[in-house]
């Protein structure tokens, strides 16, 4: 499906997710101007975002997260979509993680995910 480095989103590792949103933008502005339209000017390419939604069932999307959560504070990494395409470095911005059906302990046998990347160019 997608992999960050070596972490791989896969339906085989259950690590899989069910959306992705790639976002794209223009990077045009808008200067307001009295008693006329506003101009309209080219501000610069934005970075790209990706966001990937998902779940994970039992007892091991906490473990799973973690090693996704040890990206945030890493160098960019290469992300690899499943069908080898190469889409560059990314950064991993966010991770966040709602766990629920919890049992006795406190771990969740559900854990739902997002995870957001943005687009790297040194």
């Amino acid at each position: 499906m997608l992999a960050i480095s070596d972490f791989i989103f896969s339906v085989y590792q259950d690590t899989d997710y069910e959306t992705i949103t790639r976002t794209a933008e223009s990077g045009l502005a808008t200067i307001d101007r009295a008693g006329q339209y506003p101009a309209t000017q080219r501000t610069g390419k934005p970075l790209q975002t990706i966001s990937i939604n998902g779940q994970i069932l039992g007892n091991s999307g906490g473990s799973t997260l973690d090693r996704l959560r040890g990206f945030i504070n890493q160098e960019p990494q290469i992300v690899v979509k499943g069908d080898g395409t190469v889409l560059g470095l990314w950064m991993v911005v966010r991770v966040t993680e709602t766990g629920t059906r919890l049992l006795d302990d406190g771990v969740a046998i559900k854990t739902t995910f997002q995870v957001e990347l943005q687009e790297y160019h040194a």
